[in-house]
Protein backbone atom coordinates (compact mmCIF):
# COMPACT_ATOMS: atom_id res chain seq x y z
CA UNK A 1 0.00 0.00 0.00
CA UNK A 2 2.79 2.26 0.47
CA UNK A 3 3.98 2.22 -2.87
CA UNK A 4 1.29 2.46 -4.53
CA UNK A 5 -0.62 5.39 -5.58
CA UNK A 6 -4.00 6.40 -5.93
CA UNK A 7 -4.52 8.28 -9.78
CA UNK A 8 -7.41 9.67 -8.88
CA UNK A 9 -10.44 10.59 -5.92
CA UNK A 10 -14.00 9.53 -6.57
CA UNK A 11 -15.80 12.21 -5.75
CA UNK A 12 -19.59 12.18 -5.50
CA UNK A 13 -21.82 15.36 -5.61
CA UNK A 14 -25.09 13.47 -4.84
CA UNK A 15 -23.23 11.81 -1.78
CA UNK A 16 -22.01 15.15 -0.24
CA UNK A 17 -25.13 16.74 -0.90
CA UNK A 18 -27.41 13.73 0.98
CA UNK A 19 -25.25 13.70 3.64
CA UNK A 20 -24.39 16.93 4.06
CA UNK A 21 -20.87 16.67 3.44
CA UNK A 22 -18.42 19.58 3.40
CA UNK A 23 -16.07 19.49 0.24
CA UNK A 24 -12.67 18.38 2.19
CA UNK A 25 -14.97 15.31 4.02
CA UNK A 26 -16.37 14.20 0.47
CA UNK A 27 -12.90 14.05 -0.67
CA UNK A 28 -11.50 12.31 2.21
CA UNK A 29 -14.45 9.42 1.32
CA UNK A 30 -13.76 9.48 -1.90
CA UNK A 31 -9.72 8.70 -1.58
CA UNK A 32 -10.86 5.60 0.99
CA UNK A 33 -13.15 4.53 -1.68
CA UNK A 34 -10.25 4.05 -3.65
CA UNK A 35 -7.71 3.13 -1.45
CA UNK A 36 -10.29 0.49 -1.02
CA UNK A 37 -10.52 -0.78 -4.08
CA UNK A 38 -6.55 -1.36 -4.16
CA UNK A 39 -6.78 -3.69 -1.56
CA UNK A 40 -9.85 -5.55 -3.85
CA UNK A 41 -7.23 -5.89 -5.97
CA UNK A 42 -5.04 -7.17 -3.99
CA UNK A 43 -7.13 -9.25 -2.90
CA UNK A 44 -6.71 -7.39 1.32
CA UNK A 45 -9.06 -8.88 3.71
CA UNK A 46 -9.27 -8.58 7.31
CA UNK A 47 -10.01 -12.35 9.48
CA UNK A 48 -13.62 -12.52 8.45
CA UNK A 49 -13.01 -11.59 5.37
CA UNK A 50 -14.16 -8.28 5.01
CA UNK A 51 -12.46 -5.89 2.75
CA UNK A 52 -10.79 -2.47 4.10
CA UNK A 53 -8.83 0.59 3.46
CA UNK A 54 -5.10 1.11 5.55
CA UNK A 55 -3.47 4.27 4.30
CA UNK A 56 -1.96 6.43 6.40
CA UNK A 57 -3.21 9.75 7.19
CA UNK A 58 -0.26 11.35 6.14
CA UNK A 59 -0.99 9.41 2.46
CA UNK A 60 -4.85 11.09 2.53
CA UNK A 61 -3.49 14.28 3.29
CA UNK A 62 -1.24 14.39 0.73
CA UNK A 63 -3.69 13.33 -2.25
CA UNK A 64 -6.45 15.65 -0.71
CA UNK A 65 -4.24 18.48 -0.44
CA UNK A 66 -5.01 18.77 3.50
CA UNK A 67 -3.45 19.14 6.64
CA UNK A 68 -3.41 16.06 8.60
CA UNK A 69 -5.54 17.78 11.30
CA UNK A 70 -8.19 18.18 8.72
CA UNK A 71 -8.28 14.71 7.57
CA UNK A 72 -8.45 13.42 11.49
CA UNK A 73 -11.24 15.85 12.15
CA UNK A 74 -12.89 14.66 8.27
CA UNK A 75 -12.63 11.13 9.21
CA UNK A 76 -14.71 11.07 12.88
CA UNK A 77 -17.48 13.03 11.20
CA UNK A 78 -17.76 10.46 8.53
CA UNK A 79 -17.90 8.22 11.03
CA UNK A 80 -20.82 9.78 13.29
CA UNK A 81 -22.77 9.66 9.60
CA UNK A 82 -22.65 5.97 9.64
CA UNK A 83 -20.47 5.92 6.40
CA UNK A 84 -17.47 4.30 7.47
CA UNK A 85 -16.06 2.30 10.76
CA UNK A 86 -12.55 2.87 11.74
CA UNK A 87 -10.36 0.00 13.71
CA UNK A 88 -7.63 2.06 15.36
CA UNK A 89 -5.09 0.04 17.41
CA UNK A 90 -1.68 0.73 19.15
CA UNK A 91 1.74 -1.51 18.59
CA UNK A 92 2.42 -3.63 21.47
CA UNK A 93 4.12 -1.81 24.70
CA UNK A 94 3.87 1.59 22.91
CA UNK A 95 1.71 4.50 22.89
CA UNK A 96 2.61 4.43 19.10
CA UNK A 97 -0.30 3.93 16.54
CA UNK A 98 -0.95 1.29 14.03
CA UNK A 99 -2.30 2.39 10.70
CA UNK A 100 -5.91 2.75 11.32
CA UNK A 101 -8.46 0.63 8.84
CA UNK A 102 -11.21 1.79 7.59
CA UNK A 103 -14.27 -0.55 6.88
CA UNK A 104 -16.88 1.92 4.54
CA UNK A 105 -20.47 1.67 4.37
CA UNK A 106 -20.90 -1.36 1.81
CA UNK A 107 -24.43 -0.15 1.64
CA UNK A 108 -23.66 3.37 0.65
CA UNK A 109 -21.01 2.27 -1.74
CA UNK A 110 -23.95 0.38 -3.52
CA UNK A 111 -26.05 3.33 -3.97
CA UNK A 112 -23.15 5.93 -4.73
CA UNK A 113 -20.27 4.19 -6.25
CA UNK A 114 -20.23 1.88 -9.23
CA UNK A 115 -16.43 0.30 -9.34
CA UNK A 116 -17.89 -2.98 -10.70
CA UNK A 117 -19.76 -3.15 -14.05
CA UNK A 118 -21.58 -0.35 -16.04
CA UNK A 119 -24.67 -1.91 -15.29
CA UNK A 120 -24.54 -1.16 -12.08
CA UNK A 121 -23.93 2.51 -12.59
CA UNK A 122 -27.33 3.09 -14.39
CA UNK A 123 -29.21 0.79 -11.71
CA UNK A 124 -27.34 2.58 -8.55
CA UNK A 125 -28.20 6.30 -10.18
CA UNK A 126 -32.13 4.64 -10.23
CA UNK A 127 -31.72 3.40 -6.85
CA UNK A 128 -30.15 7.37 -5.95
CA UNK A 129 -33.41 9.20 -6.94
CA UNK A 130 -35.11 7.49 -4.31
CA UNK A 131 -32.85 7.12 -2.12
CA UNK A 132 -31.82 10.47 -1.99
CA UNK A 133 -35.51 12.08 -1.61
CA UNK A 134 -36.31 9.17 1.34
CA UNK A 135 -33.35 10.05 3.43
CA UNK A 136 -33.56 14.16 2.78
CA UNK A 137 -37.13 14.14 4.61
CA UNK A 138 -36.06 11.73 7.35
CA UNK A 139 -32.94 13.73 8.21
CA UNK A 140 -34.33 17.04 7.56
CA UNK A 141 -37.77 15.82 9.98
CA UNK A 142 -34.38 15.05 12.70
CA UNK A 143 -33.85 17.61 15.52
CA UNK A 144 -32.33 17.77 18.87
CA UNK A 145 -34.79 17.26 21.39
CA UNK A 146 -33.61 18.23 24.06
CA UNK A 147 -34.01 22.39 24.39
CA UNK A 148 -31.05 22.43 26.98
CA UNK A 149 -29.04 20.28 25.12
CA UNK A 150 -29.55 22.62 22.22
CA UNK A 151 -28.66 25.62 23.14
CA UNK A 152 -25.35 24.43 24.60
CA UNK A 153 -24.55 22.28 21.58
CA UNK A 154 -25.14 25.11 19.55
CA UNK A 155 -23.27 28.02 21.95
CA UNK A 156 -20.24 26.20 22.02
CA UNK A 157 -20.35 26.25 17.53
CA UNK A 158 -21.72 22.63 17.09
CA UNK A 159 -23.68 22.15 14.21
CA UNK A 160 -27.36 21.28 14.14
CA UNK A 161 -28.41 19.21 11.60
CA UNK A 162 -29.85 15.71 11.27
CA UNK A 163 -26.77 13.54 12.00
CA UNK A 164 -25.62 15.60 15.15
CA UNK A 165 -29.47 15.52 16.76
CA UNK A 166 -29.62 11.87 16.31
CA UNK A 167 -26.51 11.71 18.20
CA UNK A 168 -27.81 13.89 20.56
CA UNK A 169 -31.34 12.48 21.34
CA UNK A 170 -29.95 8.73 21.56
CA UNK A 171 -27.18 10.21 24.23
CA UNK A 172 -29.96 12.07 25.72
CA UNK A 173 -32.55 8.38 26.14
CA UNK A 174 -29.46 6.58 27.55
CA UNK A 175 -27.70 9.10 29.90
CA UNK A 176 -30.66 12.48 30.58
CA UNK A 177 -30.39 15.43 29.55
CA UNK A 178 -28.46 16.46 32.67
CA UNK A 179 -25.34 14.53 32.21
CA UNK A 180 -25.59 15.53 27.90
CA UNK A 181 -25.26 18.93 29.12
CA UNK A 182 -22.14 18.47 31.87
CA UNK A 183 -20.06 16.52 29.10
CA UNK A 184 -20.82 18.99 26.72
CA UNK A 185 -19.41 21.66 29.46
CA UNK A 186 -16.89 19.68 30.39
CA UNK A 187 -15.27 18.62 26.37
CA UNK A 188 -15.45 22.01 25.71
CA UNK A 189 -13.80 23.77 29.29
CA UNK A 190 -10.45 24.34 27.84
CA UNK A 191 -11.52 25.71 24.47
CA UNK A 192 -12.06 29.23 23.65
CA UNK A 193 -14.81 29.48 21.44
CA UNK A 194 -13.57 32.68 20.07
CA UNK A 195 -11.01 31.03 18.01
CA UNK A 196 -13.45 28.37 16.68
CA UNK A 197 -14.42 28.08 13.05
CA UNK A 198 -17.70 27.80 12.88
CA UNK A 199 -19.03 24.12 13.35
CA UNK A 200 -16.96 22.38 16.05
CA UNK A 201 -19.45 19.30 15.05
CA UNK A 202 -17.44 16.69 15.19
CA UNK A 203 -14.96 17.92 18.19
CA UNK A 204 -18.19 17.85 20.51
CA UNK A 205 -19.18 14.57 19.45
CA UNK A 206 -15.78 13.12 19.41
CA UNK A 207 -15.46 13.94 23.24
CA UNK A 208 -19.08 12.53 24.15
CA UNK A 209 -18.29 9.30 24.61
CA UNK A 210 -18.37 6.43 27.20
CA UNK A 211 -15.70 7.37 29.34
CA UNK A 212 -16.90 11.05 28.88
CA UNK A 213 -20.34 10.84 29.97
CA UNK A 214 -20.05 8.19 33.00
CA UNK A 215 -17.61 10.86 34.66
CA UNK A 216 -20.29 13.56 34.01
CA UNK A 217 -22.70 11.51 35.25
CA UNK A 218 -20.42 10.39 38.57
CA UNK A 219 -19.78 14.54 39.13
CA UNK A 220 -23.31 15.18 38.92
CA UNK A 221 -24.18 12.18 41.64
CA UNK A 222 -21.44 14.06 43.85
CA UNK A 223 -23.00 17.20 43.48
CA UNK A 224 -26.28 16.08 44.45
CA UNK A 225 -24.66 14.50 47.38
CA UNK A 226 -22.80 17.25 48.63
CA UNK A 227 -25.70 19.55 48.31
CA UNK A 228 -28.21 17.04 50.45
CA UNK A 229 -25.64 16.96 52.98
CA UNK A 230 -25.60 20.46 53.39
CA UNK A 231 -29.12 20.72 53.22
CA UNK A 232 -29.12 18.33 55.72
CA UNK A 233 -26.83 19.59 58.43
CA UNK A 234 -28.09 20.53 61.81
CA UNK A 235 -28.47 24.37 62.25
CA UNK A 236 -26.29 26.09 64.42
CA UNK A 237 -27.46 27.28 67.53
CA UNK A 238 -28.16 30.85 67.92
CA UNK A 239 -25.98 32.56 70.36
CA UNK A 240 -28.49 34.71 73.02
CA UNK A 241 -26.18 37.63 73.03
CA UNK A 242 -28.50 39.23 75.52
CA UNK A 243 -28.87 36.78 77.84
CA UNK A 244 -25.46 38.60 79.42
CA UNK A 245 -26.90 41.99 79.75
CA UNK A 246 -29.95 40.67 81.65
CA UNK A 247 -27.78 38.58 84.10
CA UNK A 248 -25.78 41.96 84.74
CA UNK A 249 -28.87 43.63 84.94
CA UNK A 250 -30.55 41.76 87.29
CA UNK A 251 -27.58 41.82 89.83
CA UNK A 252 -27.48 45.24 89.46
CA UNK A 253 -28.38 46.79 93.72
CA UNK A 254 -31.92 48.48 93.25
CA UNK A 255 -31.95 52.14 93.56
CA UNK A 256 -33.66 53.04 97.21
CA UNK A 257 -34.13 56.48 96.18
CA UNK A 258 -31.80 58.06 98.05
CA UNK A 259 -29.16 60.71 95.82
CA UNK A 260 -25.62 61.78 97.26
CA UNK A 261 -26.91 65.33 96.87
CA UNK A 262 -29.53 64.21 99.79
CA UNK A 263 -26.76 62.41 101.98
CA UNK A 264 -24.87 65.81 101.48
CA UNK A 265 -27.16 68.20 102.23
Amino acid sequence: MAKSTVGFIKFNVSLMNDYELKVGETLVYGALVSFRNMSIQSNTKDEQGHVYAYPPISSIANITGQSERSVKSHIQVLEQKELMTVKRSYKKGSKEKNVNHYYLNTEVLKAYFSADATALVKTTKVKNINTKETSKKTRQEVSIADAEIEKWFTHYQGEHNSNSAKKLNQLTEKYGSKTVVKAIHNAMENVNINTLLQGSTGLILSKLNYENLEDARLQLKNEKEKQEQFLNQPLPLKLDYTAGLKRKERARPKDDGIHITELLG
